[in-house]
C-alpha cells in the first residue's frame, strides 16, 4: 500500500511540474500600419479573433448589421427567400427575435436608436421606421417633390439618422448624393454627393457636345455612396466603391473612398490621401474620431478623424479558420471597442477584440485629443520601442513634444514622418527662441559689419593703412575683371553680348567656372535644401539622376543652338554660343546661395520669398539665354524664337535617339552574347 501511495505521489509530482498551456486566441491575420516611409509594414497584434455568433443557420443571406443596447440587429430573407426579415440577436440571453416578416422584401441597411428601428430595403423601395416590438411608424417611399427628379432612382440600400432626427439614406444608383428627410419623413435635398474629375478632353466636350450626347456619356455621372454610419458629434462616415484596377497608396490616389462630411456635406479629408482599398461596403463611426471600415475581402481598416491609419487586419478567407471572411458585408464596433463582422456567404457574425497593444494605442491618442500629453508620452515611448517605423507613434510622440515645447526633440520626429507643415512650426518656434536669446549679440554684429568699411576708408585717407599690393597681382585684377562683365550681364545684356560675341570681354576659362558654380548651385539647390523646402528626398532618388539633368541638357544646348543657327546664318561661333550661354547663367549664380541659405532661415509662413527668389533666378536666367541667341548670331525677333524652338527640338530628337541607340546596343550584346555561348556549348560538346 505505501509503495503505490508513493508511486501515486510521485505521478502528481511530476503532473505538476509539467508547464500549463492557457487557453489563448491565436491571431490568423497579421496587423498593418503605415510606416515613415509610407508603406506598410507589420506591427504587433491589435485584434484578435473571437467568438463565432449565429453560425448554428439562424442566417441565410444577411446584409448588414446594426449594435445597440446590447443586441445585434441583422437585415437579413427568410428561410424561402421571398422576403425579408430583421432578426435581433440578445448577447446577453442569446435569444433571437425575428421582426418585420410579411413588410420587409430586401432589407440591406439598419439604423437603431432610443427612438425606433429604421430599415433601409431595397426590394420595398422604401425606408421603414419600426418601433422596437415591429410595429410600422412611418415609411419613406419615393418622395413626390420638385426636389426629387424623375430620373432619380430610389432604391434604398443604407440609413443613418442624427441625433436631431435627420434621416440620410444612400441607394442604389443615386449618384446625387445621400438622401436628407427630417423626421416626419418629408424630403429635403441631397447632401455630400460624389465629385466627377474631368480630364481636359472632357472639358472640350462638354462645351462641345449636345445635351443629348453628353447624357450618353455614362463617366460624366459621379459614383454613387455605397453605405454611410454617423458619429456621436453627427459627423457622416461613407464610403465608396472605386474601379476594381483602382491601385491605392498613401502618397497618391484619384479619389479618396473613404469621407468624413460635416454638417456642410464637404468631405474634410478631400485634400488629404486616405490610405486604403476600391471594395469599401460599410464603414463604423466610433468614439474619440476613430473608425473602421470593412472590404468585401474582409480586410478591416482603423482610421483616426484625420483619416490617418492606425490598423489593418483580417482578410480573406482561403480555410475555414476564423477572422478570414468570404465576403464581409457590414461592420460594427461596441463601447468595449469590440469589432463584428458580418460575412454574408458564410452567413454568420465573427467578433474581434483588442490587445493590449490596441487599448494602449488608443489610450495614448486619446490622452493627445484632450491634452494629457505627460500622460500620452509614456505610452508613444513604448509603442515606438515595439515598433520604431510606426508612422502614427512618431507623428503621436512628435505631437506630444511640441506641445511640451520640446521644439527641437519634435522637430526630428516630424522629419522622420515627412510632416513639413509641423517640421515648419517648430522651426518658427526654434527661431524666435534663437532671436530672443542673440538679438544683443546680433545688433552688434550689424552695428560692427557696418562700421569697418568707414573705418577702413577713414584709415587710407588718413594714411595709417595703406592699400595692400596684392589687390593689384594680376589674378585679382583678373578677378575684378570678370566680376565686371558679370555685373555688366546684369546691368545691359545687350552690349555685353556683343563684346563677348568680338571677342573683348570673357574667356573660356571663366566660362566654365561660371558653369562649375552653376553645376555645384544646383546640385545644393536640389538636394541641399533644408527639409521645409527640400525639393529631392536623396534617401529615395538618386544624386546622379539630378546631376545628368542638368549637365546633359546644357551639353545638348550649347552644340544644337551652335549646329542650328549654323545652318540657319547664324553669324555665333561655338565658342561665343558657349560663353553667352555660361554668361546667362549669372543671375541664378548670383540669387541661388540667397535661396538655399533662406531655406534655413524661413519656415512656410514666409515660403513665398524663397519661391519668388528662385523664380526670379529661373526667369531672368532664362531671358537672357533668350537674348544670347539673338545678339550672338544677329537675328531678329521672328527668327530667334524659330531658332530657339529648333533647339529644343534638336535636344528633345538627340535624347531619344540616344535611348534608341542604348536599347539596339543592348539587344546587339544580348545577341552577341548568345552567339558566344552556343558556339562554346557546341565546342565542348
Amino acid at each position: 500500500m505505501r509503495k503505490i501511495l508513493k508511486i501515486i505521489t510521485a505521478a502528481l509530482a511530476l503532473i505538476l511540474l509539467i508547464p500549463c498551456v492557457g487557453a489563448a486566441s491565436e491571431s490568423t491575420s497579421y496587423t498593418y500600419t503605415i510606416s515613415v516611409n509610407g508603406e506598410w509594414v507589420r506591427t504587433q497584434d491589435a485584434y484578435l479573433p473571437g467568438e463565432i455568433m449565429l453560425d448554428a443557420g439562424e442566417l441565410n443571406a444577411p446584409e448588414d448589421l446594426f449594435l445597440y443596447g446590447g443586441k445585434l440587429y441583422i437585415a437579413d430573407v427568410t428561410e424561402d427567400g421571398t422576403g425579408g426579415r430583421l432578426l435581433v440577436f440578445d448577447r446577453k440571453t442569446g435569444r433571437t427575435q425575428v421582426l418585420g416578416e410579411g413588410l420587409l422584401v430586401n432589407p440591406s441597411g439598419i439604423f437603431v436608436n432610443e427612438e425606433a428601428i429604421f430599415v433601409a430595403d431595397k426590394g420595398a423601395a422604401a425606408v421603414f421606421k419600426l418601433s422596437h416590438s415591429g410595429e410600422v411608424l412611418l415609411t419613406l417611399s419615393r418622395p413626390d417633390n420638385y426636389l426629387f427628379s424623375d430620373k432619380s432612382i430610389y432604391l434604398p440600400t443604407g440609413v443613418a439618422v442624427t441625433s436631431q432626427g435627420i434621416i440620410f439614406v444612400c441607394g442604389e444608383g443615386a449618384y446625387e448624393g445621400l438622401m436628407q428627410f427630417d423626421r416626419d419623413g418629408e424630403f429635403q435635398g441631397y447632401f455630400a454627393a460624389n465629385s466627377t474629375n474631368l480630364s481636359f478632353s472632357e472639358r472640350l466636350e462638354e462645351l462641345l457636345f449636345s445635351e443629348e450626347q453628353m447624357s450618353q456619356l455614362l463617366n460624366r455621372i459621379p459614383r454613387p455612396l455605397y453605405n454611410l454610419d454617423i458619429s456621436d458629434r453627427d459627423l457622416i462616415y461613407t464610403v465608396t466603391q472605386l474601379e476594381a484596377n483602382t491601385l491605392w497608396s498613401v502618397a497618391e490616389q484619384d479619389e479618396n473612398a473613404v469621407k468624413y462630411h460635416n454638417m456642410a456635406g464637404q468631405d474634410i479629408l478631400s485634400s488629404l490621401p486616405v490610405a486604403g482599398e476600391h471594395n469599401f461596403t460599410d464603414i463604423a463611426a466610433y468614439r474619440d474620431g476613430l473608425s473602421y471600415a470593412v472590404t468585401s475581402t474582409g480586410i478591416i481598416y482603423e482610421y483616426m478623424d484625420d483619416g490617418s491609419v492606425v490598423f489593418s487586419f483580417g482578410g480573406m478567407a482561403t480555410s475555414d479558420r476564423s477572422g478570414h471572411f468570404t465576403n464581409a458585408v457590414a461592420i460594427d464596433v461596441d463601447e468595449a471597442g469590440n469589432i463584428y463582422i458580418l460575412d454574408k456567404e458564410r452567413a454568420y457574425v465573427q467578433l474581434f477584440f483588442p490587445t493590449e497593444f490596441a487599448n494602449a494605442t488608443h489610450e495614448a491618442l486619446y490622452n493627445l485629443q484632450n491634452g494629457s500629453y505627460a500622460q500620452s508620452e509614456q505610452i508613444w515611448l513604448d509603442l515606438l520601442s515595439l515598433n520604431g517605423m510606426s508612422l502614427l507613434a512618431h507623428s503621436g510622440y512628435g505631437q506630444v513634444l511640441y506641445q511640451q515645447m520640446r521644439y527641437e526633440e519634435a522637430a526630428r520626429e516630424f522629419q522622420i514622418v515627412k510632416n513639413v507643415e509641423k517640421y515648419s512650426e517648430c522651426m518658427w518656434e526654434i527661431r524666435n527662441a534663437w532671436f530672443q536669446r542673440n538679438m544683443p549679440l546680433l545688433l552688434a554684429a550689424l552695428c560692427l559689419a557696418a562700421a569697418i568699411p568707414r573705418s577702413l576708408r577713414f584709415l587710407r585717407k588718413r594714411g595709417i593703412l595703406k592699400k595692400r599690393k596684392s589687390w593689384n597681382s594680376p589674378m585679382w585684377l583678373e578677378v575684378k575683371r570678370q566680376w565686371g562683365y558679370m555685373k555688366g550681364m546684369l546691368r545691359n545684356p545687350f552690349d555685353e553680348f556683343w563684346y563677348l560675341k568680338a571677342r573683348e570681354h570673357g574667356s573660356v576659362r571663366s566660362a566654365t567656372v561660371i558653369f562649375a558654380a552653376a553645376f555645384i548651385l544646383y546640385m545644393l539647390d536640389m538636394c541641399a535644401r533644408s527639409f521645409t523646402f527640400h525639393l529631392v528626398d536623396t534617401e529615395q532618388g538618386s544624386v546622379l539622376t539630378v546631376a545628368v539633368l542638368f549637365l546633359i541638357p546644357a551639353f545638348l544646348w550649347v552644340v544644337g543652338n551652335f549646329m542650328v543657327s549654323a545652318i540657319n546664318d547664324g553669324e555665333g561661333s561655338l565658342r561665343s554660343v558657349y560663353l553667352a550661354s555660361a554668361y546667362s547663367l549669372v543671375p541664378y549664380v548670383l540669387i541661388a546661395p540667397f535661396v538655399i541659405l533662406g531655406t534655413y532661415v524661413l519656415t512656410l509662413n514666409e515660403a513665398v520669398v524663397v519661391h519668388y527668389l528662385w523664380a526670379i533666378a529661373i526667369l531672368w536666367s532664362a531671358g537672357l539665354l533668350c537674348m544670347s541667341v539673338r545678339e550672338i548670331h544677329n537675328y531678329t525677333v521672328r527668327e530667334t524664337v524659330k531658332i530657339i524652338f529648333l533647339t529644343l527640338f534638336f535636344m528633345v530628337m538627340a535624347v531619344v535617339v540616344s535611348v534608341i541607340l542604348y536599347l539596339i546596343g543592348q539587344q546587339v550584346v544580348l545577341f552577341v552574347k548568345d552567339i558566344v555561348n552556343e558556339v562554346i556549348y557546341h565546342v565542348k560538346s
